[in-house]
């Protein structure tokens, strides 16, 4: 069994932390050491043992680390083939009942026996290389699609695909808009106009789904933070999740800006779709808030935000909660999670199965997986 983690964080340093932050407490473990510059993260039960795996990717090759207990994870290679820069999601695309992965290009297959069998690669379905993928019903056939953004030279594009008949064959692809480096992920979607559709968001930008078939989108360029946004030398990037925050009955949209030294993270009321926009953090944060977790993390009913230092953060990176003091997002308290642990691509959920929401996070330069266990008492 492998020890608690003490490469980067110390047992004192753990104690100093829980001072600082007594209503959220995180047990840090070592998931396990591998790879490098990865993106593709989900968590997910990959297995059907009715508990989260950890699944991460790296440029065309997909891996997962079975959770067996905090500090026991077993690894696996899922597959090699399907290229894509960070954006993947977890989607049964046969709808068998077991998860497979949609990763930029292509997709990898759930054998039904993921730890003796593995995956089976499709590799090339005409997606896109991308920063970001997320799946949700477009339009409205109760099938998940997969949209797709991208600012890679030769295709900057933003995308939706319809799966096929056949999920191996093309998948048709439908024009939304430019692209930018980054602003779907991790769920950049829902009715934000409250018209019964789906519509998206990239960024700066949301875009309307004018006749609920995603055929026909007009853009909204009104999600722009105070003070500016602000694009560093890959563009614009940022983390975005809608959600319905001050519990009003519209969606609201959730951002942290990313691939930036200095990021902040803010949120836009939905008035009538008046976008009105409120700080989470200071103006200045010298972190590089490449993750997003909204998620209820002390379970006291509303949701609260946690994110993390990324590869570009001026400053010694950092994770932190911001928990959402009324409820409404009017008022928020910044918890110091962990220092030194490069955050990139984090993802939560109840790994454990003890009613809380667990983080899952590993770096963009180096290969340390970690498990941040919620301890909520």
């Amino acid at each position: 069994m492998k020890a608690k983690r003490k490469i980067l964080l110390s047992l004192s340093i753990l104690a100093g932390l829980n001072c600082l932050a007594q209503s959220f407490q995180f047990e840090i473990h070592e998931i396990g050491r591998h790879g490098n510059k990865m993106g593709q993260t989900s968590l997910v039960d990959v297995d059907k043992d009715d508990d989260l795996d950890w699944v991460y990717g790296a440029r065309g090759q997909m891996n997962w680390f079975e959770y067996q207990s905090a500090d026991q994870w077993v690894f696996h290679n899922i597959g090699e083939g399907a290229s894509t820069d960070v954006g993947g999601c977890a989607i049964d695309v046969n709808e068998d009942g077991w998860m497979d992965f949609f990763v930029g290009t292509g997709w990898y297959q759930n054998s039904g026996e993921p730890k003796t069998k593995g995956f089976t690669t499709i590799p090339d379905v005409g997606g896109l290389f991308c920063h970001d993928n997320v799946a949700t019903d477009v339009d409205g056939d109760g099938v998940l699609d997969i949209v797709a953004l991208s600012n890679h030279p030769t295709n900057p594009h933003m995308v939706w695909y319809r799966k096929p008949e056949d999920p191996s064959s093309k998948w048709d692809s439908i024009y939304i808009a430019e692209g930018i480096h980054g602003g779907i992920d991790p769920m950049g979607y829902g009715d934000l106009d409250s018209d019964g559709d789906m519509d998206l968001v990239r960024g700066d930008v949301w875009f309307e789904n004018a006749n609920s078939l995603g055929t026909r989108w007009i853009p909204h360029k009104e999600l722009i933070p105070k003070n500016g946004s602000r694009p560093d030398k890959y563009g614009l990037c940022l983390k975005s999740w809608v959600i319905d925050l001050d519990q009003d009955g519209d969606l609201d949209i959730i951002q942290t800006e990313a691939d930036t030294p200095d990021g902040r993270v803010f949120w836009f009321e939905n008035d009538d779709l008046n976008w009105i926009n409120h700080g989470i953090t200071a103006e200045s944060t010298n972190q590089d808030f490449h993750s997003l977790v909204v998620a209820d993390l002390d379970n006291d009913g509303d949701v609260d935000v946690f994110s993390s230092g990324g590869p570009l953060s001026i400053d010694t990176m950092k994770a932190f909660i911001w928990e959402n003091l009324d409820g409404y997002g009017g008022a928020w308290k910044e918890h110091l999670i962990s220092e030194d642990i490069q955050g990139h691509e984090a993802v939560g959920g109840d790994v454990d199965g003890d009613g809380d929401i667990d983080i899952c996070t590993k770096p963009w330069n180096g290969d340390l997986h970690l498990f941040l266990e919620n301890k909520l008492k």
